[in-house]
């Protein structure tokens, strides 16, 4: 066959960079700007729509599913190209993806959360549709990588039957939405001229909670010379005596040979080997208090002695353990697991989230005494765990929710083994990972035959083979078998800590944690979890040592499984989707943080105007303000959550404005709250806790005046620019949170007075989502005006690649003047 012209131009590049030294070995950079997106409403348009893009012989269906399996891999010889270079020129490049219906994106980018609210969607997808997406991305390479041998384009998750092409070639397809997957765009590459990539995304199916839509994580260009560490090939294990086990995968030249070097949290360099083996004196222990980070630096010189790849990979001295009697140890310390589960969606954000939102939210999560994360129900983006590497946060890595039921019922035959092996080659360096899940809630955990068994037993197998220094676990729910549940390591029990009681004696060698519980509610019974009191589950934790921890489902109010219409998710979480720390969510300070002062008044009555959740998930209302709409003087219950050993309450009355009642023993009430009943009656509240006989904290509930002005206060006031195309790094502090207060003539947050705000958006500045924590609303995640719920709204903007100053603008109802918060880019 006659060589393609753009085929020999590209050899010939490749032989002259085999004859000197590249500039740079290895570049990873962003590729995240730039795109085009049209949403198309059936197949037949997304042909129309590839076909004006020069992408032919498209299917869809079980056709489509078996080209999956022949995609284009890397030894694709240049020779098989199925189009010449004048035909890329005169077809695939044709048709403007700016105009016919195609709008310009930015990824991370869910295109379901930019639709109207749908009744007829239900409420598993948030009331969303999905659909059929297509991407488009016309680009040039940068002359910082045309000296490579080879250009990769790697997604960090894409939602979800992503097929690529590359200048009118298929590059393959990759089923799974929440694990990367990198393509080798060489053979199909103008090194120089214009490219065009397509992306095509299939969402037609729906999960059972919210999964967003499209390219919803980071999107990279990968330059490297043709010998070089393999994709996630490189394996670290980093014991605390200072010992370093390291594993590394090439490819390319079979005689190239590596070295490692170590260097400390000083950026210093502390140990260097050829050999697998590496050794450091005295290594700083990787914890949730000290989250300490180093470095490893892989080198690989090929057959010729010629330098062509280096690599770097964070890691973390530490060691983990479970033991059947006394739970979970790091560092050879006793931890109780305060954890949360977390799905990935970010309220007005959908599922494409900024870094920094991520941030923002698991800062908030430590700081209420959460040590333990887990990303349920599937990988989350790599960035997501460096947070957690750097906040100290220990995280339980899940590959699925059900194996051949649900969603991932297709996908399972045919991608199960790759899905669970690129979740643990790509995550088994970060120290905050400790535990591996192989499933949730899986369907076959009910059946008394074997097939659940043996299809656990090659799951863990495959993680053991990949990662023998971390256990493995299943979640799993009433009414599981016991014989699959104690295939792996650990058994997660989801709302059964009755039963964890009992399995306990039953088999005293197990494993276990709770893997999934109420926020507020326990059950009863071993089997039932619709039987329950009020009582936190947290206290089974507290009382039997061998339950290694807990972890609440959930940490934040998420999209999709949700409530009746109009609430639009889950609504009974800690914090709710704007990160405000619900009244109910104070039990968590006392229980998680008992050696800190802690005291807090919260009011529990029906007259709150909250989301009702489901079932035993929910909270009972409470809120945090004595601004009640009675007119008598019926009682209501007071709760003060505290640490202190007692409690002294102050009550209004009409003849003495500062009662004292008679000091409350905070022991002697359940979930470390103190409950009284006094008469709605204006007036003030007041709390005064003692430790030791002394008194170290005071709260107060009082009525607030009308409402007076707004308060505006941002967590951020000057940011950078977002980063362009071809930079190194994604760039950081490029979002501002900004919550609106309402206050009255002292300053005292107002929520019983509701107002309509609306937002404007002035300078280098995009609106990425307007907000309050009530999620019954029924204007769309892209309006710019609400009503503020308990007195409040939250307000998202990001950079743009512009710098100056911005302005985020809002007009209150019932103010003539507008309230302004100023931001500077730069």
């Amino acid at each position: 066959m006659r060589k393609p012209i753009f085929l020999i131009v590209y050899m010939l590049i490749a032989a002259t960079v085999c004859q000197a030294a590249p500039k740079q070995l290895r570049q990873r950079l962003t590729f995240d700007q730039g795109w085009q997106f049209r949403l198309c409403k059936n197949h037949q348009e997304v042909k129309a729509v590839l076909d004006s893009l020069g992408v032919k012989n498209v299917s869809f269906g079980t056709e489509g599913e078996k080209a999956a399996k022949t995609k284009v891999t890397d030894d694709t010889e240049p020779e098989q190209a199925q189009v010449t270079a004048s035909e890329v020129t005169a077809s695939t490049m044709k048709g403007n993806a700016s105009g016919g219906g195609f709008q310009s994106v930015c990824v991370p980018h869910d295109w379901s959360s930019f639709l109207p609210f749908d009744p007829q969607m239900g409420g598993s997808a948030g009331y969303l549709a999905g659909g059929q997406g297509v991407y488009v991305k016309d680009f040039k390479l940068p002359s910082s990588v045309a000296d490579k041998e080879r250009i990769d384009i790697a997604f960090d998750g894409v939602y979800h039957r992503a097929t690529v092409w590359l200048n009118g070639h298929r590059l393959g397809h990759h089923m799974y939405g929440y694990t990367g997957f990198s393509f080798n765009l060489t053979p199909y590459l103008y090194i120089k001229g214009n490219n065009r990539l397509v992306v095509h995304v299939d969402r037609e199916e729906q999960s059972r909670w919210y999964t967003g839509s499209g390219i919803y994580r980071h999107v990279w260009i990968e330059a490297t010379a043709a010998t070089r560490v393999k994709e996630n090939g490189v394996f670290v294990v980093a014991k605390t005596d200072g010992t370093i086990i390291v594993k590394t995968e090439l490819e390319g030249d079979k005689e190239a040979k590596v070295t490692h070097a170590v260097f400390g949290p000083d950026g210093k360099q502390i140990a260097s080997s050829a050999s697998e083996e590496l050794k450091i004196n005295n290594p700083q222990l990787w914890s949730c208090d000290t989250p300490v980070m180093y470095r490893l630096v892989t080198k690989v010189k090929n057959s010729r002695g010629r330098l062509t790849d280096e690599v770097t990979t964070p890691f973390g001295f530490r060691s983990i353990r479970f033991d059947a009697n006394t739970g979970f140890w790091l560092n050879e310390k006793n931890l109780k697991l305060k954890g949360m589960c977390l799905h990935q969606d970010a309220g007005s954000l959908g599922v494409g989230v900024p870094d920094e939102v991520w941030l923002r939210r698991l800062k908030a999560m430590k700081e209420i005494g959460c040590n333990a994360i887990r990303c349920s129900h599937n990988p989350p983006s790599p960035e997501f765990l460096t947070i957690c590497d750097t906040l100290g946060l220990l995280v339980l890595n899940e590959a699925f929710d059900k194996w051949k039921s649900g969603y991932y019922e297709p996908f399972y035959d045919d991608n199960a083994h790759k899905d669970i092996t690129d979740m643990v080659l790509r995550d088994r360096n970060h120290p905050s990972v400790i535990v591996w899940s192989i499933g949730n809630e899986v369907s076959e955990a009910w059946k008394t035959d074997n097939e659940g068994v043996e299809r656990a037993r090659e799951l863990n197998a495959i993680v053991k083979a990949l990662d023998p220094t971390r256990p493995t676990m299943l979640a799993c729910q009433q009414g599981f078998q016991d014989k699959i549940a104690d295939v792996a390591d650990l058994v997660g029990y989801n709302y059964l800590e009755p039963r964890m009681v009992a399995d306990h004696k039953r088999f005293p060698e197990r494993k276990m944690f709770v893997s999934e519980a109420f926020v507020y509610y326990s059950g009863l019974r071993e089997n039932l979890v619709r039987d329950w009191v009020e009582r936190n589950p947290w206290n089974f934790v507290e009382d039997y040592p061998f339950i290694a921890g807990s972890f609440v489902w959930a940490g934040v109010d998420y999209l999709g499984e949700s409530s009746p219409w109009p609430a639009k998710g889950w609504c009974s979480c800690p914090f709710d989707m704007t990160l405000k720390e619900r009244p109910q969510a104070a039990y968590y300070h006392p229980a998680w943080n008992p050696e800190k002062d802690y005291l807090k008044l919260v009011v529990r009555d029906n007259c709150f105007n909250q989301a009702i959740g489901t079932d035993h998930w929910q909270y009972p209302p409470m809120a945090d303000t004595w601004d009640l709409p009675y007119t008598d003087s019926r009682c209501v219950e007071i709760r003060c959550y505290t640490t202190c050993d007692s409690v002294q309450f102050f009550f209004p009355m009409w003849s003495n404005p500062q009662l004292p009642l008679k000091p409350r023993v905070t022991a002697n009430y359940p979930d470390h709250c103190i409950t009284i009943q006094l008469p709605a009656r204006q007036g003030k509240v007041l709390a005064v806790g003692y430790r030791g006989g002394k008194e170290v904290l005071r709260d107060s509930l009082v009525n607030h005046g009308p409402v007076a002005d707004v308060s505006l206060e941002a967590d951020f006031t000057e940011l950078n620019t977002i980063a362009p195309d071809y930079s190194s790094a994604t760039a950081k502090n490029t979002v501002s949170h900004i919550r609106l207060k309402l206050v009255d003539s002292e300053g005292r947050i107002q929520q019983m007075q509701p107002r309509r705000f609306r937002v404007e958006v002035e300078g280098p500045l995009r609106l990425l989502g307007v907000e309050t924590g009530d999620m019954r609303r029924t204007e769309s995640w892209r309006t710019t005006e609400l009503d503020t719920y308990f007195g409040e709204g939250l307000v998202r903007v990001q950079s743009t690649l512009q710098t100056g100053k911005g302005r985020v603008v809002f007009h209150v109802d019932g103010f003539d003047k507008p309230f302004v918060k100023e931001l500077t880019i730069k």
